[in-house]
């Protein structure tokens, strides 16, 4: 149901079916007089977000060819449809370091090549395969697009408001928020998520994709947010200020299980960690795991190996069959 959340300010349900976030929420700013529209985020790459997307814009009289697209990060949930309105004359506006790895995901390439990073972390080559077979994030990404490539403190007019995009590196390397400082209002995008934990992993060329996050929940609870519009479910009633701290404590948990599997038996796998760590997920074992849902593990793990390994407590070394071995220091 679409639902005001501000004036001229509107959340449209996108169901992302056979998916555990169940819902995209995209938000649409409706422009004044003869500004033009500004829609945020879109939801996968298929037809029943696309029939979504199109009856809300139609319940709420949006005119298509006069909206504008703004991606907070290039997660094909969120940036699934945007050659749709790029090809309908939107003028789609993204943070560039998330385009330039959106547009390399081209179904192509092999898995090896569009996700380098996943490489030697200790799940076999046929395992690999299917997880990355039912990946949505590959599964359901956009053709190519052209994009106005956003940075942070860029501000953008629509609706009659001003916004500031900011940057918050983290779930992606370039994720943006985007703020309006007159009303305390804030699309969070998957940077802040209430009643779920945002999935951190690996990325090409990203040291620690952690430590980036956890900085950028810093950078985020000095901003004075009222109203915080996440990309996914509800707030819950919680203020923004309270659920950055529960996100900054649950990781700090998590890197302490992390580092005492590591303490019980040195010289293990990403893949062997990750087997280990504590899942909220409907499955009897690791090896039950949906596919999908081992590739977020994986990530997860990962990135808080990484984060052990940059802070000095744990070390990386090669080891057989080329896979990374982790210990405790």
């Amino acid at each position: 149901m679409i639902a005001k959340v501000f004036d001229g300010i509107y959340r449209i349900p996108v169901n992302l079916p056979r998916n555990p976030l169940r819902v995209l929420n995209s938000y649409f700013i409706r422009g004044r007089g003869d500004e033009r529209n500004l829609l945020i985020d879109t939801g996968f790459n298929m037809d029943e977000c696309r029939s979504d997307l199109r009856d809300g814009l139609r319940e709420l009289n949006a005119d298509v060819s006069k909206t504008d697209l703004y991606l907070t990060h290039m997660h094909s949930d969120h940036s699934g449809l945007a050659a749709d309105f790029g090809a309908a004359g939107a003028h789609i506006l993204m943070g560039k370091t998330d385009y330039s790895l959106q547009q390399n995901y081209r179904h192509d390439k092999t898995w090896r090549e569009c996700f380098p990073e996943y490489v030697g972390l200790g799940a076999s080559d046929e395992e690999m395969e299917a997880i990355m077979a039912s990946t949505p994030a590959w599964k359901y990404i956009s053709p190519p697009f052209r994009a106005e490539l956003l940075q942070d403190g860029d501000s953008l007019f629509y609706g009659g408001y001003q916004f500031t995009c900011i940057s918050t590196p983290g779930h992606t390397p370039g994720h943006l928020c985007l703020y309006n400082a007159a009303n305390r209002l804030m699309f969070l995008g998957d940077h802040v998520l209430f009643d779920i934990t945002p999935n951190i992993t690996c990325w090409p060329g990203v040291e620690d994709s952690l430590g980036d996050y956890l900085e950028s929940l810093r950078k985020i609870a000095a901003y004075d947010v009222r109203i915080p519009l996440p990309g996914h479910r509800t707030t819950r009633g919680m203020s923004m200020a309270a659920r950055v701290e529960q996100l900054l404590a649950h990781h700090e948990k998590r890197l302490e299980e992390t580092h005492s599997i590591l303490v019980r038996r040195p010289q293990q796998t990403c893949y062997e960690t990750a087997s280990q760590m504590s899942w909220k997920i409907r499955a009897k074992s690791w090896a039950d795991f949906p596919p999908a849902q081992k590739m977020f593990a994986l990530g997860e793990a990962k990135s808080h190996l990484d984060y052990l390994v940059h802070k000095g407590k744990a070390r990386c070394v090669p080891g057989p069959g080329g896979h990374w071995l982790y210990s405790a220091v």
